[in-house]
């Protein structure tokens, strides 16, 4: 017989049987049903809403007959709850017959509940009876809560009240929230109203990024529901928000989903306009609960949409509009789109001192105006893959919380929130150095040339250039859209093409590490330069992306070095075009890859036998010389593409003049290596030249030097630490002795 009841008919029995093992009661009786019946959040407790029924008196009158059931002690716990007494029998068979009256499928609580009035002695009816409730007055209660349907399925229950359960209601809830403030959007939240105001089609879904505010313009209509500033129309609407997860949770089988989501539907429906159902990431709806051979949220709606039976919003982003409702394109139409557009930076900055007060309060602190431009300024640089306002509030956020954090531990009294706060969380996301961006850049930029000369020998030109280009970028002058610089190198190996661009990457964005390099002799077939973008759907790697465009994408500040690019495919200039003149990149998964803050650096070997023929007069690297590289150049690559190049920069070969200084470059390295182990080592005047004279070869530029360097003070060095292992502290001059290196240790 069970198998006819309900599920939460089932959940009941078992909680009593629960009950009566836990009282220690062979039998499990009518108050152990009651008892679970009237507990907090049982199904029950909605039939009583309403009614004329004191309903802590009442659930007293239940323990009373509780507590007049007989207890037990036995050692053997099986004995309790064994089975049904001959009353709770009697009460199911009745609400058999209620079910068959009712001509209904399944029984149901509500049958269990009126069965109990043919039980005239119960003290339970008599209770009821004289507070003025029969079974009349409560099959009408009931009548309502089912909305006169028949009872079908197992999860019946589940549809009552589905509004409630699967729904809040978003008027009530932004009643209560008065700190929720929305800041301008009057035009976004005008063009809702119209559309609901629609004779046909009143369907509105905003589209925008995520972070723009979407969510922040439907907070914004109903803030206008209600203080009545809404046409006659709309006068006395409600929106519920639909949690479409609860919707789908715990949906095993096959029809429970679109059960529940009709449910609500019917309940909007009786509503008779006065509900708008507001769905955010109303995407999913086209998609879920769908299983083989069912039916989808979307295309319950769709009749309702047709006919003008419903109003919706919903909220999504373009990418998952176009992956979902472009594809459906009956539901799509029956929305009207609203775009919601990411503030400019002066409607930001109006957000953000909006809700300065909400978060002083929140977390004890005070926002400084500097804080707020920082915010707008500082995320529309170093978080261009976000959008405002979300993203500067994320950083006020943030900064606020660490400020509090730091004033509870210190116990010091300067809550005020100021740039450099901003400025430390950006260096916490970004991984760029937060005096690199807190340093006056005006002079930093100033002394940009100087300070690569520091690294870079014999290339003052090529330093000049370079220098000259970021600094025309740095001060507005550049095209915004572009990237920071674009350069092509040139030069024979080892003249520091490679070297500067490690340079400018420690300089401008703080690490020598911040550099995204690819070898184009990889890319020289033409099916190589799908692995760029990312191949297309369907094939293998699509899921991986592109090496270029994701490497981007993880290091939006950055060097992209392009090595030999004259090796690459000529598929591969096509796709540098579009980076070149506007500083984007779309990949495979249509994905737009920002690049306006890297600087991309192409290196090439083409014409360095002419710039290593220089070497031979006295005169160097002329302007002879230098016009018969670039009419090679202009045979290489085409015209649109030098074009859009800021500065093609040839290298000088490196003359033996050069060598000392790059040998006194690379000892330092090796003399800061070596103080980690506390070790000194000082090296004579005659010691670099003679490693510069071992090391010189101009075909093969600066490497030489290293190897040098390696096998005649490196070498011996390391012999010497590995005899001597016990030795911690020393200091080492080098000198030169016969013509060969005099090592004297001091320990």
């Amino acid at each position: 017989m069970t198998e006819h009841y309900t599920n939460l008919l089932q959940e009941v029995l078992n909680a009593a049987k629960e009950l009566a093992i836990q009282k220690h009661n062979y039998q499990v009786d009518i108050p152990h049903v009651w008892t679970v019946l009237t507990q907090p959040q049982a199904f029950a407790l909605e039939f009583y809403t309403g009614l004329d029924l004191d309903i802590n008196e009442f659930i007293s009158v239940i323990n009373q007959e509780l507590a007049k059931i007989p207890v037990f002690s036995h050692t053997d716990t099986n004995r309790y709850g064994r089975q049904y007494s001959q009353r709770l029998k009697n009460l199911l068979d009745d609400a058999e017959a209620e079910r068959a009256e009712l001509r209904d499928e399944v029984v149901t609580v509500e049958h269990l509940i009126l069965s109990l009035f043919h039980q005239q002695r119960n003290p339970i009816t008599v209770f009821l009876k004289q507070a003025g409730i029969d079974k009349e007055l409560v099959a009408k209660k009931l009548n309502k809560v089912r909305q006169g349907k028949r009872a079908i399925s197992p999860s019946q229950e589940s549809r009552y009240q589905a509004l409630n359960k699967y729904a809040a209601n978003f008027n009530q809830w932004l009643a209560d929230q008065t700190d929720r403030q929305v800041i301008g959007r009057k035009d976004e939240i005008d063009d809702i109203i119209r559309v609901l105001c629609r004779k046909e089609k009143s369907n509105a879904i905003l589209l925008g990024f995520p972070g723009v505010g979407k969510s922040k313009v439907i907070e914004g209509f109903v803030r206008r529901l209600l203080a009545d500033d809404v046409p006659e129309h709309l006068l006395g609407k409600e929106v519920f928000k639909l949690n479409l997860g609860g919707l789908i949770a715990g949906t095993k089988y096959r029809g429970e989903f679109e059960e529940r989501f009709k449910a609500v539907l019917d309940e909007v429906l009786a509503a008779k306009g006065k509900i708008i159902l507001y769905i955010e990431d109303i995407h999913q709806i086209v998609t879920a609960g769908r299983t083989e051979g069912s039916l989808d949220a979307g295309n319950l709606l769709k009749p309702l949409l047709a006919q003008g039976q419903i109003n919706i919003i919903g909220t999504t982003t373009f990418a998952a509009y176009r992956e979902s409702f472009e594809l459906d394109q009956a539901l799509e139409g029956r929305f009207q789109r609203i775009r919601i557009e990411e503030p400019d930076q002066d409607k930001a900055l109006t957000i953000l001192q909006g809700l300065r007060k909400n978060y002083q309060d929140f977390h004890g602190v005070r926002l400084t105006d500097e804080a707020l431009q920082a915010a707008i300024s500082l995320s529309i640089r170093y978080l261009s893959d976000r959008y405002l306002p979300d993203k500067a509030l994320d950083l006020i956020d943030e900064a606020c919380a660490v400020k509090k954090i730091q004033l509870a531990q210190s116990g010091t009294n300067q809550p005020d929130v100021s740039r450099e706060d901003i400025a430390s969380i950006i260096e916490r996301i970004t991984g760029i150095k937060v005096q690199g961006i807190m340093d006056n850049e005006r002079e930093h930029l100033l002394k940009l040339d100087k300070l690569l000369r520091q690294r870079i020998v014999g290339q003052d030109q090529a330093v000049q250039k370079v220098s000259e280009a970021i600094l025309r970028s740095r001060a507005g002058i550049q095209n915004p859209k572009r990237p920071i610089g674009s350069f092509l190198f040139l030069g024979p190996t080892g003249v520091g093409k490679t070297a500067l661009a490690k340079a400018l990457a420690e300089r401008l964005f703080g690490n020598e590490l911040e550099m995204v390099r690819l070898d184009m002799s990889e890319y020289m077939e033409k099916h190589a330069v799908a692995r760029l973008v990312g191949p297309p759907p369907g094939y293998v790697g699509f899921e991986e992306g592109g090496q270029l465009t994701e490497a981007v994408r993880r290091r939006l500040y950055s060097i992209v070095l392009l090595d030999e690019i004259e090796k690459a495919h000529p598929d591969v200039f096509n796709s540098l075009l579009q980076v070149l003149d506007e500083g984007r990149l779309t990949d495979s998964k249509g994905r737009t890859i920002d690049f306006k803050n890297t600087i991309l650096i192409m290196t090439s070997n083409i014409g360095s036998q002419q710039i290593l023929e220089s070497l031979k007069s006295e005169q160097g690297l002329t302007s002879e010389t230098q016009d018969e590289v670039r009419s090679l150049l202009q045979h290489s690559f085409r015209p649109e593409f030098l074009n859009r190049i800021d500065e093609t920069v040839i290298f000088n070969p490196l003359r033996a003049e050069d060598m000392v200084n790059i040998v006194k470059i690379m000892v330092r390295q090796l003399q800061e290596r070596l103080k980690q182990q506390k070790i000194q080592l000082h090296l004579s005047e005659e010691v670099y030249a003679f490693l510069a004279q071992k090391g010189y070869q101009p075909e093969f530029g600066a490497r030489p030097i290293q190897r040098s360097i390696m096998r005649y003070l490196e070498t011996p060095l390391a012999r010497y630490l590995v005899k001597n292992k016990e030795t911690t502290e020393m200091t080492v001059h080098v000198s030169l002795k016969d013509g060969q290196l005099d090592f004297n240790y001091l320990v």
